[in-house]
This record gives C-alpha cells, sequence and structure tokens, in this order.
C-alpha cells in the first residue's frame, strides 16, 4: 500500500478545488476530483475527503462514509463555519470542519492536521462541544410542531428550508428555534436532534 495521501475534494464550484489543490501543492499528497466518493474511498488509501456539506445528500454521503469507510478521514467543510453545522459535522463521522470561506493557511492546516491522525478545531466548536448539558423548563412537553421541526432538521433541512415549510421569514424561524432549544435545556440543533431521538420522539 502506498503511504502516499490521496485527498478528495467534493464541492460544486470547480474553483474551490483548484484553490485546495493549489494550498496542498507543494505537499506529499494527490489532490483529486472524483465523481464518486464511496467508490473512490473503497480504493487502497490511506485517504482523506474535504466534503462540503451543503445539502441533504452531503449529509447522508457522510454518514455512509463513517459507517462503510471508517478508515477515511473527512474533513467537513461548512459555510460561513455555523457552529451547530460544526458540531453536526463532528457527531455525524467528520474528523474535523473548516469554513468554506477559510483562507489558505487555515486549509493547509486543518488538512496537514487530518492527513496526520490529528483535529484543528475553531474554539467556539469545542466550547459547543463541551459545553454542560442544561435543564430543561420544568413542566415543559414538547408539542407536535416543536418535534416536527426537529425532525425535519435531522432529516438535513437547513433553518432556511425550514423556514420556508413552516411560513416564517428565516430570521424568526432562527428565534423560535432558539426558544425550543431554551424550553428543552439545549444549546443548538445538534443537541435538540440527540435530546429528542433519546427520548423516542424522532
Amino acid at each position: 500500500m502506498s503511504s502516499r495521501l490521496r485527498i478528495a475534494v467534493s464541492d460544486p464550484l470547480p474553483m474551490f478545488g483548484r484553490g485546495i489543490a493549489q494550498v496542498m501543492g507543494d505537499t506529499d499528497h494527490d489532490v483529486e476530483f472524483p465523481g464518486d466518493l464511496f467508490t473512490w474511498s473503497g480504493y487502497a488509501g490511506p485517504h482523506l475527503i474535504s466534503l462540503t456539506l451543503l445539502g441533504p445528500s452531503d449529509w447522508t454521503l457522510l454518514a455512509t462514509l463513517r459507517d462503510s469507510r471508517p478508515r477515511t478521514a473527512v474533513v467537513a467543510v461548512i459555510e460561513n463555519g455555523d457552529v451547530d453545522r460544526c458540531v453536526r459535522a463532528l457527531t455525524s463521522g467528520a474528523v474535523g470542519v473548516m469554513a468554506r470561506e477559510a483562507d489558505a493557511g487555515t486549509v493547509r492546516s486543518v488538512l496537514s492536521a487530518a492527513a496526520s491522525g490529528h483535529s484543528l478545531l475553531p474554539a467556539d466548536v469545542v466550547r459547543a462541544l463541551t459545553s454542560p448539558p442544561r435543564s430543561p423548563q420544568a413542566g415543559h412537553v414538547p408539542t407536535e410542531i416543536e418535534i416536527s421541526w426537529i425532525r425535519l432538521l435531522a432529516q438535513g433541512f437547513t433553518v432556511a428550508r425550514l423556514a420556508a415549510h413552516a411560513g416564517y421569514s428565516e430570521r424568526m424561524m432562527f428565534r423560535v428555534l432558539r426558544a425550543i432549544y431554551g424550553r428543552w435545556g439545549v444549546a443548538n440543533r445538534t443537541e435538540a436532534i440527540v435530546h429528542a431521538r433519546g427520548n423516542g420522539w424522532i
């Protein structure tokens, strides 16, 4: 087996992939752009995947790679470095996260850390992962609509898509969700999904 690391980049913008290839160009790694990441990751490794998570199919692919290709390291690329989505990516199988808008130095550092078996995480993400659990409001019983919204988030809905589904503006949807998280005693979407699953609600 070759010791040379193969890095696959999956992002709908070709320029993004070329940027990663340029940043990693002077390392001892091969940067590739396979159309089928699952098949690609089944070939001789070691492998590292930079996977941009934009829609439900991307999240499904992350879970599939976690379950079927456990030796393939995945770095999740998140738009705007959204903390909740970063935490969700890590709990869904990614070994590292970075913002899609990250500068060249950050891209190199995060991918190089993952390549060497380590994880370089933003401080806000570490805080979210390690913050102590909150207590739910006394006597609060989740409503069917609350549960249905969290179920849709668990299925991969973005807040924007959920807002359109619910008939709210995106800003109002964020406010409504924050209120739900407070009543449930959780900090974010990821904790809400885990909480709902743990109670058998979704």
